[in-house]
């Protein structure tokens, strides 16, 4: 009976034991004789426990007390791993892959121009520099992606992606299995705004597309699952939607600014033909006015909205010899390039004068 209480024990303490080592423990519980007693020997628990010795037992009990002296050592080193193994639930994985076989989202919200800029230059520079990104990049894996084609889409990190594209070195990224389309715009437009931030451009482009793909019902919603004012993401994308030749007059979308958007977006209702000549004229300027110049000449506010602004009067030589200049605040300044005598400078007085209505 004892033996039969024995061999019961070896079977549960192997129960998690790979099958054939469960075969093995069958097999020396064959292997005794069943007219055999044993005592089982009553330790404390503190008690360690001996390693078998390398001589094979000469009794069927021997070899199975030996048997199950190796296997309680094998047991306890499994639950040893399975706790350092806890350590890693809900860790994600990271990898170095092909820049190749990872595709821009959907809701991508850098333009092109964007990588052009002497500020993706330098990026580059420091990603080619380490060897590769040191900050990873985060990706998720595209669902029944055929072989050959991406296999993974960013959610952030589009411009040390494009990096190491364009470097030819593989990308550090961090890989998410499992991502909702929701998950991907929030992580992606918070990640973006701790680190350089996009143009007001940029961001009315990734709202419009969030909104025209039913990511959110409304903007109200948006404003709150990305935690924004809700005044800026309607002027983000005013800017969004004004006509092409209008943005190409500032130079790049990137040189767009917020506080133009209701300006711009009035000037564009009032007046749209008149927009877009403007704006074409504008673009073909050598050199390229500055964008706050292009800003007062399409909306007729600031200090250059029109050629009058500014009045010149040259000599036959065609130098310059006094200005009119009116400033943001509609205040006029003439200025003269040569000196005056005191018989110009009375005429000037009496000019002055007639226009105000009263002498000096």
């Amino acid at each position: 009976m004892a033996n039969k209480d024995l061999v019961k024990r070896a079977f549960s303490v192997t129960l998690n034991l790979p099958t054939a080592q469960r075969a093995d423990a069958a097999d020396a519980a064959e292997e005794s004789p069943a007219t055999t007693k044993l005592v089982e020997p009553a330790l404390p628990p503190s008690t360690p426990v001996l390693a078998a010795p390398s001589a094979a037992p000469k009794t069927g009990p021997g070899s199975m007390l030996a048997f199950m002296t190796e296997q309680s050592e094998v047991h306890r080193e499994v639950v040893r791993l399975r706790e350092r193994l806890t350590e890693f639930d809900g860790a994600q994985a990271m990898r170095k892959l092909d820049p190749k076989l990872i595709t821009a989202s959907k809701w991508a919200n850098r333009d092109a121009s964007h990588f052009q800029t002497e500020a993706f230059t330098r990026l580059k520079e420091e990603i080619a520099s380490a060897g590769g990104n040191v900050q990873p990049i985060k990706v998720r894996a595209i669902e029944g992606a055929r072989p050959g084609s991406p296999q993974f889409e960013v959610v952030f990190g589009h411009r040390r992606h494009r990096a190491c594209l364009e470097l030819g070195i593989p990308v550090q990224a961090l890989i998410e299995s499992d991502m909702k389309d929701v998950d991907l715009f929030v992580e992606m437009e918070r990640e973006n705004r701790e680190r350089e931030d996009l143009s007001a451009w940029e961001q009315g482009v990734m709202y419009m597309r969030a909104l025209e793909q039913g990511l959110f019902p409304s903007a109200k919603q948006l404003a709150a699952a990305i935690d924004r004012d809700l005044g800026n993401i309607g002027k983000a994308m005013a800017l969004a939607k004004l006509p092409s030749q209008v943005v190409r007059a500032f130079g790049s979308p990137l040189n767009l600014q917020f506080r133009w958007a209701t300006a711009l977006k009035d000037a564009h209702q009032r007046d749209p033909e008149g927009l877009l000549a403007a704006a074409r004229e504008l673009a073909a300027k050598v050199p390229p006015p500055a964008p706050a110049e292009v800003f007062a000449a399409l909306t007729g506010k600031g200090s250059r909205a029109n050629e009058s602004a500014s009045t010149e009067w040259k000599d036959d030589d065609g130098k310059r010899i006094a200005m009119l200049a009116i400033d943001r605040k509609g205040r006029a300044t003439v200025s003269f390039d040569q000196p005056m005598d005191e018989g110009q400078r009375r005429k000037l007085a009496k000019a002055v004068d007639a226009f105000l209505g009263r002498k000096a």
